[in-house]
Order: C-alpha cells, then structure tokens, then sequence
C-alpha cells in the first residue's frame, strides 16, 4: 500500500495553510508533521527553502504553489485550476501576485508589530506543540528573531510598506470579484484560496483548524478588518474551507 502524503508544515503559517486547504479541498488523506522554528527538522528545511513541504508518491515538493500544482496533476477533482484557458492565467497570474508581495506582508507587518510580545510570540508560534517546547521558544526568541528578521527582512520600513500592500490587496480583491462571489469566473479557483488563506489574520476565521491566540489590539489591523474585502475572506473560509483530512497518528 502506497504511503499517503505527507505535509511538513508550520501550523501558524499562512503559506502553510494554503497547503492544507487545496489537500482538504481535493479530499485528500494526509499526515502531517508539525514543526516549530527551533527545531532541527525546521533548520534542515529552510537551508534548501521553506516550509510547507509535502512528500507525494516518492516526491518532495516545496512551496504551497508547486504543491497545488502537482495535485492538479494527480488528483484534479475538484479543481482548483479553472477550464477555461484565459481564467485559468488569469487566477494563476493573481496567486502569484499574492504569493510574491500579499503573503509576506501579512508575515511581515503583523509579526514586526508582535515582536516585543515574547509571550505572545511563543505561544503563537508552538500552538499545538508540548509546553516545554513553548517554554524553550519564549527563552531562545531573541536568537530566532535575529535569524528570521534577516532571513525574511523584518525591520521597520518594510514594516511600514507591508501596511500599504496589504490595503492595495484588499481593494484589488474588491476590484476583481466587483458584484460576484469569485475572484475569476463563477467557481471557486486557486485564486480564492490563495488570497483567503494568505490573507487569514484579516478575517481570524472560525474555521481554522488550529487554536491560535488572538494578538493584542493592533490598530492597524484592526482598521483593515473593517475593510469589505476582510468580510469577504471570512465569507470564503465559512463556505469553502472544508474540514480536514489529516489521518489520525
């Protein structure tokens, strides 16, 4: 019997969880392999890129939208991709537009802001990870954030640009669905997914499968959740976030 597929993943990631709904939405039975930061495991990964990763059929892929893309491949229903030729490059074109500036600076600003938070940090980090390693998180975080302020430039001016891509996300998200549910055509397509789940922090979900803590008031996010386009992410997850397929351990 074939191994299912495994998903290396940080469960506090918006890239992360782009993942994980294309594999809920397709039904596909998976395991996945929860990693903090401070691991080994997290360490050996990013020396080659990042994580989400997902082993497939004797594969290791990388990235949430190579990922996606071999799913199509394997399993392509329900699609993600749309039939038609010029919608289908048309949600390409604005996963990749998310997945190069939208995603980060939802990365970027909100954990710029958190970053003297080292109790908010820890736990939001290592949500669903034993309390030692919580507790290990919040003692080592100086020593994290040198290494991912650098390796994802976390510091204050791209801070501050981050703010204003993602208020030009939220009002491109207006612009392309105008009066429809979509972003691209009458169904759901890689398109949605990506910005909803990149963009999860604006709309904080019910629907997400892990219990991550609330940050402490943050006036400028606040502020964008008010924005119409933050309506419409909850929307997406309320009606198209299916449950999970993790097979149980």
């Amino acid at each position: 019997m074939p191994r299912p597929p495994r998903l290396w993943q940080y469960n506090f990631s918006n890239y992360n969880e782009k993942a994980r709904w294309a594999l809920d939405y397709k039904r596909i039975a998976h395991v996945r392999r929860t990693v903090a930061p401070v691991e080994p495991r997290a360490m050996a990964f990013s020396l080659r890129g990042t994580l989400p990763v997902l082993d497939l059929g004797g594969e290791r892929i990388a990235d949430s939208s190579g990922i996606i893309d071999a799913l199509e491949r394997l399993h392509p229903e329900p699609a993600l991709y749309p039939g038609d030729p010029a919608e289908r490059e048309r949600a390409l074109a604005l996963q990749r537009d998310f997945d190069d500036e939208v995603g980060h600076a939802m990365r970027r600003a909100l954990f710029w802001e958190l970053r003297d938070d080292r109790e908010y940090m820890a736990e939001f980090i290592t949500v669903g990870r034993p309390a030692l390693q919580r507790a290990l998180m919040k003692l080592t975080f100086p020593l994290g954030w040198l290494y991912v302020s650098r390796r994802y430039t976390f510091a204050e001016p791209e801070a501050e640009r981050a703010w204003g891509t993602l208020e030009d996300a939220l009002d491109r998200i207006e612009r392309e669905r105008g009066s429809g549910e979509f972003l691209v055509g009458d169904s759901f397509s890689v398109a949605d997914l990506t910005a909803a789940s990149l963009l999860w922090p604006l709309a904080w979900p019910d629907e997400l499968q892990y219990e991550l803590p609330r940050p402490p008031g943050i006036p400028r996010l606040e502020r964008l959740q008010e924005h119409p386009a933050a309506a419409w992410i909850g929307e997406i997850w309320a009606r198209h976030r299916p449950p999970s397929c993790e097979l149980p351990r």
